[in-house]
């Protein structure tokens, strides 16, 4: 009889397809070649993240799998192509992962090296992104786009046009009108001819956290009528030539593809209008990042978590909209398509191991699910007075009902967590992370991320709970998870059976990018994990090779990012003090070894379980 699989307790089938699954070992595996993963093939999670500690890489870690990561940016072209075909659309397809994303040298140097035959490129919002895509471009297929957004100011734009005479295919994109002058001024000095985009500022947005910064009132670009001018000085200027792309960002996550649609169309009727009427020899038309991630595996398009498409929907509707547009203004030339696809590229093929130090019951509340009731009751009956309809007035009266729902929503909580707790006991699982160093974005902005133990899934998990982390900060806590549920299903801890692994997933998009340095503790040690070609690792059914595995940075090299020299205000300070009590001998050894290896704990051994 075969065991039971409870990797459905956390949707895998949902959210994991086609990549992830459970063996028969109850271990998480990585199908690192979706659905074309062969039998056999797939990586045991466990059996890396062990191998990986053998090695002498410590907890935590990021595991990456860039053959995912290939298989993504290979789907992500086929998807286009296939609808490129299929509608008779006569430009091509040609994207750009954007720099800011993940940063990481290997990632950018995977994409430049997996995206060679597609022509793929990169886009970068800084100064510090722009000469990392300069210098990786370098290897990249002649052609390859390297657009340039952002805020400009004059050095900014000498470095793009520096690029340009190089030989890189760079454009640099205005996200408002004054930057144009900078370019034709920078252009005039170092006689470099640009290219040169234009970001829109469209009316089509899309609900929730990732659409705050699109539509008429959003942070960048510019409005149409704002577009035209900008044409028309080039124009009078005889600079019209220079104007090639429009480009448009309504935000990340876009919920279904109704809007990318909408989005689409609206862009290319103002990349018509510019052809149309304006004279300009537009080429491409580039759509931006906010292709999603379903999170919650629910494909409901219905919240920040989810999306309701894959990549052949989301290919399809722009080509389907562009190409219409174009027929119904006359026949303008398609234009080659350009997406700035980063999160639905790169959070599948990377995930964060986390490793269990203890599981303590957490104390029941004095308070009865019926006083917290009678609390909300009174709350909800007494909201905050209205003011007057002054403005200064109106701001406060908006932050006394905010005060007024944080307390409403407090005491919910409080309440749903208690009636958890009266039907099953929660237990706080103490893990080796610090929320703010590995997963930001929940802290941050509540961003949920799927999440299920690596072994033991052939077990039900009998305890539910919630993830603490090391730091000296109360929201230093995981207490959310995908589905709005307060906890997470997890098995006792046993000592005898060896280190207990959650696993956080999806996460290779901006966790990195985002991390701080909260009470000290860096970044996790990164392991590299491909298929093995023989003569690997054997876990799980599937062989393995780890690549590189390099530790997080070191407490020494920590404490150096915030001002001090470690070997003069550090070290050589306690050695002094040590020498003069006589105890460097038993001080030194402790020292060094404190300062040489990463902040998280070593060695730790999971208590016994009354």
């Amino acid at each position: 009889m075969a065991a039971q699989n409870y990797g459905e307790l956390y949707n895998i089938l949902g959210w994991g397809e086609p990549y992830f699954t459970v063996n028969r070992d109850g271990h998480l595996c990585v199908k690192t070649h979706g659905h074309e993963t062969k039998p056999g093939q797939e990586i045991d999670v466990v059996s890396v993240a062990e191998a990986a500690k053998e090695k002498g890489v410590q907890f935590p870690m990021i595991l990456r799998f860039p053959d995912v990561l290939k298989h993504r940016l290979d789907s992500l072209h086929v998807a286009f192509e296939k609808a490129i075909k299929h509608t008779g659309y006569t430009a091509p397809y040609q994207g750009v992962y954007p720099v800011k994303v993940n940063q990481n040298r290997a990632i950018i140097n995977d994409f430049v090296s997996f995206g060679h035959r597609h022509s793929y490129g990169l886009e970068a919002g800084s100064k510090p992104e722009l000469l990392i895509a300069m210098s990786y471009l370098t290897k990249a297929k002649p052609g390859a786009f390297l657009v340039r957004n952002g805020y400009k100011d004059a050095e900014y734009v000498a470095l793009a046009l520096s690029a340009r005479a190089m030989g890189l295919n760079v454009i640099i994109v205005l996200e408002m009108e004054e930057e144009l002058d900078i370019i034709i001024e920078q252009s005039s000095k170092l006689g470099v001819e640009p290219v040169v985009g234009v970001r829109a500022k469209l009316l089509t947005k899309i609900p929730g956290h990732f659409g705050s910064t699109a539509g008429k009132h959003g942070k960048f670009g510019l409005l149409a009528d704002k577009i035209y001018e900008v044409a028309k000085k080039l124009k009078d200027l005889n600079k019209l030539h220079w104007l090639k792309l429009l480009h448009f960002h309504i935000g990340s996550m876009i919920p279904t593809t109704d809007i990318v649609s909408s989005a689409a169309r609206e862009a290319s009727g103002i990349y018509c209008t510019l052809v149309k009427q304006y004279g300009a020899d537009m080429t491409t038309l580039d759509c931006g990042g906010g292709l999603g991630v379903d999170y919650d595996g629910t494909r409901s398009g219905s919240s920040d978590m989810s999306v309701a498409y894959g990549l052949e929907e989301y290919a399809s509707s722009i080509v389907q909209a562009v190409r219409l547009t174009c027929e119904y203004n006359g026949g303008i030339p398609h234009p080659v398509l350009c997406t700035e696809s980063g999160r639905a590229m790169v959070s599948h093929h990377s995930m964060i191991i986390l490793e269990a130090l203890s599981a303590i019951p957490e104390p029941k509340d004095d308070e009865t699910p019926e006083q917290l009731h009678s609390k909300i009751q009174r709350l909800s009956s007494n909201p905050p007075p209205p003011r007057a309809l002054m403005a200064t007035d109106l701001q406060k009266h908006a932050t006394d009902i905010q005060k007024h729902g944080v307390e409403m929503y407090k005491l919910a909580k409080k309440l749903a967590k208690r009636i958890a707790g009266d039907a099953n006991t929660i237990y706080n699982y103490h893990m080796n992370l610090s929320i703010f160093s590995l997963v930001p974005d929940f802290w941050g902005i509540k961003h949920l991320f799927p999440m299920m133990p690596a072994s033991r899934l052939n077990e039900k998990p009998t305890q539910m709970g919630t993830l603490i982390d090391i730091t000296c900060d109360s929201d230093g806590k995981i207490d959310k998870f995908i589905g709005n549920a307060e906890t997470l299903p997890l098995h006792p801890l046993d000592p005898e059976s060896g280190g207990y692994y959650v696993a956080v997933l999806l996460s290779g998009a901006y966790q990195e990018a985002l991390s701080c340095k909260h009470n000290l503790f860096g970044g996790p040690s990164i392991v590299r994990v491909k298929n093995s070609t023989g003569g690997g690792i054997v876990g799980g059914g599937g062989g393995f090779d780890i690549a590189t595995a390099d530790s997080g940075p070191t407490t020494e090299e920590l404490i150096s990012t915030v001002g001090y020299d470690v070997k003069e205000d550090i070290r050589g300070v306690i050695e002094q003090r040590a020498r003069e009590k006589g105890v460097w001998e038993k001080v030194g050894a402790f020292v060094q070894a404190g300062l040489t290896s990463m902040p998280y704990l070593v060695e730790y051994k999971v208590p016994r379980t009354a």
